[in-house]
């Protein structure tokens, strides 16, 4: 399932719209993608990338290493096949010392590192392959060895290691720094030797910590480095070292003494602040002693400038904080906003020796580090009698005011948040407590480190008492509370019924925009994989927006289609621009930047309509609404909120004279609101003359042997009978309300009416038509590619008539190379849904069927048998009864290629597969959607094709295919008509007019969905769906019979 599915050609350095969303997507690194170093090395993976204010982003990359893949498929899968299966494969005696089932890529190797070394070990000593296998050639084991050491080398890399620090700005990506390049430090040349932590700071620069190659001053030590961007050549900056393990002098206090005598032992990953700056950790040494934990912070001179960074110390074990009193054990967390006002998490020492009893504190800390002790475990809480037992990590808006977590010494172990502002501690909410959100009280029962904008507006992790529900909580600058994301609420951006499960811990920006991740779980659309993940974000008004999502598929660049396995938040300005780390189930990763533009308010598709009934009806108002819901409606008549009146449809059971007046909705969502147009009433009073028709009869269509039925319905203050009418003729015994004809023949063709009799007279009702037809289309089967989520490979078709039918479905992926296709679906699944949403048949493997002959023989039946059918292609031969049903091809194990799904009818009988469709991720080249289809009849059949791609947004998909164009072929592959734009037609009303007709949803006004109506000879038809200008995303493609 998934979003944001990009429908659409996405260049790399230039933003454009998104899926059904006005998110932009603009590309900033891919794998594969050259990493600019001297010795031509191409990009493989990325850190997670930080942006500025300025939109810059700062990332680290791992280099590619040349044969990975071919160290398992080309050396060590052929050896495990000869020399190992029978020791180590299914079933075998020592599969559970090494089970090779497992191991199907250098990937799976990579991530057993133990299982690497005891390989190395046991081929190098001989013990493997025992003595009971063929043993290895002395040339095949040391080929085998190299491959083996090449893979434990990657696995047994730091996860912090990187082999480059790049930025991207105004759509150019510069080197930084790479191992092996050469790079100017402190105005020495020297050769980075190895690189981890980089960071990003306001301004536009980066730090890293590192080491030099030999030949360099500093090469013996580990280095924290910073470089300034702006004003010099990205690609060859002057570094500035600010601290160094074996030499330089730690500053130990806040006026700039510097020791002799201890060294940096270790640096943490160096934090960028929101200032020209960092913060970092480290441990000190005295000689080779460990000594004293401390938090230190750099200021960066201007980028242009060539001043050395001033390194200032933040806090420091045994020491007391700039104006406080009291002894630090260990700093834990330090925080600063732009003006480098902060605040500061530490232990505080005690008498006792042990370190996991001591006390916290939260200082606030001015620009100079002076500070004030605002909170510490024992003192009292404001709000409460009880003491403060534990504090969590502070965090600082642009004021300087203090916001953090804390828990109280008491029975409830009772939890808050609390605020530190003019010098006053406040309880902003509690456990114990409720706060109102939007009118309800609701109590939260724990919490997590809050996180806050620039302006104080706040967001926090908390679970809901009521339910265990956990929740991204937020407060406006003002004060009020509200749910951003709370497990079991619609997930914004997804198909109804998928619902938020898990969620991460919140980001924010300057300005107070939320951002996070989630797992998903619900029904959702019944074909989609809802146990994924996502990530979201707010909007200026504060509208919650799908940003990526695991499964979305589309063009990463032209010719580059990918489907996103995951997708990791780094940074979020306060322009709204997100920096993502993708990763796809092609094994690529990217890094791009995702801008967050404002959701526009509901609209509405279908307007409730004025009507006139009658004392004692029934009447239903209705309203169809497009754009993010979930929505919420409220119902009004003559100005006046209607009590209950809340949802799309509004019924009054027993009109009456009273009910008569205008009624409007209002539907209102995250985005905005907006109200329908005005619907009047009018109830009169059953009449006492001839009786009134209340519902017409509306004629129908059949196909010859199916039901025929008419209804209809009168009104009056006295009992009615009616009597049906054939071409002016009484039909005997047809005097209910209902008139029903089966088998349904050419001779029940014509004109119908019927007549309503009471005591005050008789009434006909208006004429109606029944229309029997042996022409219709058959035989679906549509090739598309194959991704995940939302993006598998669908065809949907109506059972109908009054027998069961057989049809066989089959999901053709690995035979389709036998017809030139180079990326078939080699492990497909076949899975068969009712109209329920209920999975009642699978297949992953035609001959695993309980009669696999009879595969077969249908296939020849229906002439389908020429292609042979490969072990994991899949089929089913079916029996099912009226109805509508849905056949999804997907990858076992998610994994991706073109498939073709078919339906076949097998038995000739009265009952019919009618309304063909096919959804499916519509990409370039052979990714296009090609449905096929069959016309039946002896006359040309008027067929309306529809290649519905932006009206999808009303459906809850995203991703969808923006300025679908269709052609129709015939089967010389002689192109007959096409569409790229149902309003580009002469009248487009007459799709609105067939729409109706058939029962598809209707097309939005003026909206770039194709469709087309036209007369087909009977035989053979494809219609080929692409993209206008090779753009991507998913379509649905229906064919419907005109009678």
């Amino acid at each position: 399932m998934k979003t944001i599915s990009y429908a659409f050609l996405i260049f790399a350095a230039s933003a454009i719209p998104i899926g059904g969303y006005s998110n932009t997507f603009e590309l900033v690194s891919l794998s594969g993608d050259s990493a600019g170093t001297s010795s031509q090395q191409t990009l493989d993976s990325f850190s997670i990338p930080y942006i500025n204010e300025d939109g810059q982003v700062s990332f680290g990359a791992l280099f590619e290493t040349s044969g990975i893949d071919q160290a398992y498929t080309e050396v060590l899968a052929p050896v495990f096949e000869k020399s190992c299966v029978s020791c180590h494969g299914e079933g075998a005696g020592r599969q559970n010392t090494f089970d090779l089932t497992q191991i199907q890529s250098s990937q799976d190797l990579i991530l057993r590192p133990l299982a690497l070394q005891a390989l190395v070990n046991r081929i190098s000593n001989g013990s493997m392959p025992p003595s009971s296998e063929p043993p290895l050639d002395p040339n095949t084991q040391a080929t085998v060895l190299e491959k083996l050491r090449l893979l434990m080398e990657i696995a047994n890399r730091s996860p912090a290691h990187l082999d480059a620090a790049l930025q991207y700005s105004n759509g150019n990506v510069e080197l930084i720094a790479a191992v092996g390049e050469p790079a100017t430090v402190n105005g020495e040349s020297g050769f980075f030797e190895s690189i981890r932590s980089i960071s990003a700071t306001g301004g536009p620069s980066i730090a890293l910590a590192g080491t030099l190659a030999p030949g360099h001053s500093f090469s013996s030590s580990e280095i924290l480095l910073s470089a300034g961007m702006s004003g010099l050549s990205a690609a060859n900056p002057d570094f500035k070292i600010i601290a160094a393990t074996q030499s330089g002098r730690p500053v130990i206090d806040y006026v700039g003494t510097t020791s002799p005598s201890k060294r940096h032992q270790y640096f943490g990953t160096p934090q960028g602040l929101p200032s020209h700056g960092f913060s970092f950790s480290s441990r000190l040494r005295l000689s080779n002693e460990p000594d004293d934990n401390g938090i230190w912070v750099a200021e960066l001179p201007a980028p242009e400038g060539e001043a050395a960074p001033v390194v200032k110390l933040a806090a420091i074990e045994g020491s007391n904080l700039n104006g406080g009193t009291l002894t630090i054990a260990k700093p834990i967390a330090l925080a600063q906003n732009a003006s480098l006002n902060g605040a500061l998490l530490a232990t505080i020492e005690d008498s006792d020796e042990n370190d996991f009893n001591n006390e916290k504190g939260i200082w606030a800390l001015d620009a100079n580090f002076g500070a004030t002790l605002i909170a510490k475990s024992g003192d009292s809480a404001p709000g409460s009698s009880d003491p403060f037992l534990s504090l969590g990590e502070p965090s600082v808006d642009g004021d300087g005011n203090v916001y953090f977590w804390a828990s109280l010494q008491n029975a409830n172990e009772e939890e808050g948040l609390y605020q530190y502002s003019n010098g006053i501690l406040n309880l902003l909410i509690t456990s114990e407590q409720s706060v109102d959100i939007f009118g309800i009280n609701r109590r939260f029962n724990s919490f997590m480190d809050p996180v806050v904008g620039n302006d104080g507006g706040l967001a926090v992790h908390a679970v809901e008492s009521d339910g265990n529900l956990k929740t991204i909580l937020a407060r406006s600058v003002s004060g009020e509370w509200s749910i951003i994301a709370q497990t079991g609420l619609q997930a914004p951006g997804t198909a109804t019924g998928v619902a938020f499960d898990l969620l991460s811990f919140p980001i924010i920006n300057r300005a107070g925009h939320i951002a996070f991740q989630a797992t998903l779980k619900g029904l959702g659309d019944s074909i989609s994989d809802t146990t994924d993940t996502g990530a979201w974000a707010t909007d200026v008004n504060g509208a919650v927006v799908l940003v990526a999502r695991e499964g979305d598929t589309f063009e990463v660049k032209p010719g580059f289609p990918a489907t996103v396995s995951g997708a990791e938040i780094g940074g979020f300005n306060s322009n709204g621009e997100i920096a993502m780390n993708y990763a796809f189930t092609n094994g690529a990763n990217a890094i791009a930047i995702v801008g967050i533009e404002t959701l526009a308010a509901p609209s509405i598709s279908s307007q409730p309509s004025s009507s006139t009934s009658f004392d004692g009806e029934t009447v239903i108002l209705s309203v169809g609404a497009s754009g993010q819901g979930p929505f919420a409606y409220q119902w009004t008549k003559n100005g006046e909120d209607i009590e209950g009146a809340t949802s799309d449809t509004m019924t009054i059971s027993t009109a009456s004279a009273s009910d008569d007046g205008d009624y409007i909705v209002t539907v209102t969502s995250q985005t905005g609101s907006t109200v329908s147009k005005v619907a009047s009433l009018s109830v009169q009073p059953l009449p006492e003359d001839a009786p009134a028709f209340v519902e017409q009869p509306l004629g129908d269509i059949v196909l010859k042997g199916g039901v025929a039925t008419l209804d209809a319905r009168a009104v009056s203050n006295s009992a009615i009978e009616y009597q049906w009418y054939f071409n002016d003729e009484v039909l005997d015994g047809e005097t209910g309300s209902v008139l029903n004809i089966t088998p349904a023949n050419t001779e029940h063709e014509g004109t119908y009416y019927v007549v309503a009799t009471s005591a005050g007279g008789s009434t006909a009702s208006e004429d109606s038509e029944i229309l029997v037809t042996d022409k219709r289309l058959y035989n679906i089967a549509t090739r598309a590619r194959v991704g995940t989520g939302a993006n598998v490979l669908i065809a949907g078709f109506v059972v109908i008539g009054p027998d069961p039918k057989e049809i066989l479905i089959r999901g053709i992926g690995p035979s389709l190379i036998d017809n030139g296709i180079d990326d078939p679906l080699l492990k497909p699944r076949l899975e068969i849904y009712n109209a329920a949403s209920e999975l009642i048949y699978s297949n992953e493997g035609w001959a695993t069927n309980e009669d696999p002959g009879a595969i077969i023989a249908a296939s020849q039946l229906v002439g389908a048998g020429g292609r042979d059918l490969h072990d994991d292609d899949t089929a089913l031969l079916v029996t099912l009864e009226q109805g509508l049903y849905t056949a999804i091809v997907r990858g076992q194990d998610n994994s991706t290629g073109v498939a073709l799904v078919e339906a076949f009818e097998i038995e000739e009988n009265f009952t019919r597969m009618i309304n063909l469709s096919s959804r499916a991720l519509v990409g370039t080249g052979a990714d296009v959607v090609i449905p096929g289809f069959v016309v039946q009849g002896d006359l040309p059949s008027r067929v309306l094709i529809r290649a519905v791609g932006p009206g999808l947004a009303n459906q809850g998909i995203a991703g969808f295919l923006a300025n679908p164009i269709i052609t129709i072929y015939d089967i010389a592959g002689t192109a007959v008509e096409s569409n790229g734009g149902w309003h580009n037609l002469w009248d487009p009303s007459e799709i609105t007019k067939a729409s109706q007709l058939v029962g598809a949803f209707p097309l939005t006004e003026n909206s770039e969905d194709a469709a087309i109506i036209i007369d087909l000879e009977p035989g053979l038809y494809t219609v080929v769906t692409s993209g206008e200008n090779g753009t991507t995303g998913v379509a649905l493609v229906e064919l419907y019979a005109l009678p």
